[in-house]
């Protein structure tokens, strides 16, 4: 038997980071300590610069000559261009994804709804955002088209950090259940047309909502540095 190939260093460094970053375990515009990671898996600084230029290519990190790296910071001109191509593709995706819908992949669904009013209902942020994410890519996935999804994936990986400020919006939370429940029923119909809407409108309702909240702390965080100011 083929024994599974081991994982190099970057790759466990570029993981970790990423994983990291998704969970909200490294907040935006934190400084990443590339010395620490060295220490930590025994290896010379030129792994850890190898995974933070995937993830800088990524989107997730921002690399300064001579300051070091950085996780991304949020802002409202780089949501709009993840979400905008999150609305299309994955509006593409639900509609080439309807007629290959199984029982299993109905049941599956159902189930991550049950869950995810759970999580909404105690305000288990961190649970909501993986049983979120398994629930689209259920869909998804039966598209069966693996550069699409590919893309998608890196899309996701890159709103993560924005999608966290979910816990400022529990109103939002409760709203996007509303859309999920909409999206099961065009799944359940395996209608192509109704599955590319009700994705579709879920994504762009998401970023309306982040948007806002992303422009209002923009707003206080800049009276503050005026109130510092005076």
């Amino acid at each position: 038997m083929r024994q599974p190939l081991q994982r190099t260093v970057t790759e466990q460094v570029y993981e970790q980071v990423r994983d990291s970053i998704r969970s909200g375990g490294m907040v935006p515009g934190q400084r990443i300590d590339q010395a620490g990671l060295a220490r930590r898996y025994g290896t010379s600084i030129v792994p850890v610069r190898e995974a933070l230029a995937r993830l800088q290519a990524d989107g997730l990190v921002r690399i300064v000559a001579h300051r070091g790296a950085f996780v991304e910071q949020m802002s409202p001109d780089v949501l709009i261009d993840i979400y905008s191509m999150r609305e299309l593709l994955e509006e593409d995706a639900a509609r080439i994804a309807a007629p290959n819908l199984g029982d299993a992949e109905l049941l599956r669904l159902a189930e991550l709804l049950a869950a995810m009013d759970a999580a909404t209902a105690s305000g288990e942020y961190a649970a909501l955002f993986e049983l979120n994410r398994e629930f689209h890519f259920t869909i998804y996935d039966a598209a069966c088209r693996t550069h699409l999804l590919q893309i998608i994936t890196q899309l996701w990986d890159q709103g993560d950090h924005y999608r966290r400020i979910y816990t400022e919006l529990p109103e939002r939370a409760r709203m996007a259940q509303a859309e999920h429940r909409a999206i099961v029923e065009a799944c359940r119909r395996r209608d192509p047309d109704a599955m590319g809407i009700t994705v579709r409108h879920h994504v762009h309702q998401t970023t309306v909502g982040l948007l806002e909240l992303l422009r209002a702390t923009s707003r206080l965080q800049e009276l503050r540095n005026d109130d510092r100011a005076a």
